[in-house]
């Protein structure tokens, strides 16, 4: 059945984008895994109702890219779920818009940038490419407006 279905805030990394999702109530540990798509999951606390649930290893792999958290030292690795908490702890809809989860994300990526060096000599014009520099690029996750089927 449809009832008390929760919503949540998916930001898929490698695609740059923050959308909502629905969680089951009676299987919310299931259904989070399944989103960040990891069995051992972290929270990072933004602030008093809401959490960021993280892959607990995703430091350890290869990244291709991370996420910043305003206010908070580390970066975050892979898929990051966003969940409301209430009182007692329990899961709930989160109690702010999406796009202010999104303004508070920094998805960081390389792009490697051609070095050139100018050539100079009797009969040499121009310039070659003498190596690559890597740069990290900054982006907000796009946020993803769903097509309400119901």
């Amino acid at each position: 059945s449809m009832t008390n279905f929760i919503t949540a805030y998916l930001v898929e990394v490698e695609r740059r984008t923050i959308r909502i999702v629905t969680i089951d109530p009676g299987n919310i540990l299931a259904e989070i895994r399944r989103h960040i798509g990891c069995d051992l999951i972290d929270m990072v606390r933004i602030d008093r109702n809401h959490c960021i649930v993280v892959d607990d290893n995703g430091l350890t792999d290869e990244l291709p890219c991370f996420t910043e958290l305003k206010g908070y030292g580390s970066p975050l690795a892979g898929n990051l779920l966003i969940i409301g908490t209430d009182a007692a702890g329990e899961t709930v809809s989160p109690s702010c818009p999406i796009e202010d989860f999104a303004a508070m994300l920094m998805i960081r990526y390389p792009v490697l940038s051609p070095e050139f060096e100018m050539l100079n000599g009797p009969n040499v014009f121009g310039s070659r490419v003498s190596g690559l520099s890597v740069k990290l690029i900054g982006v907000v996750p796009t946020v993803l407006t769903e097509e309400r089927a119901h």
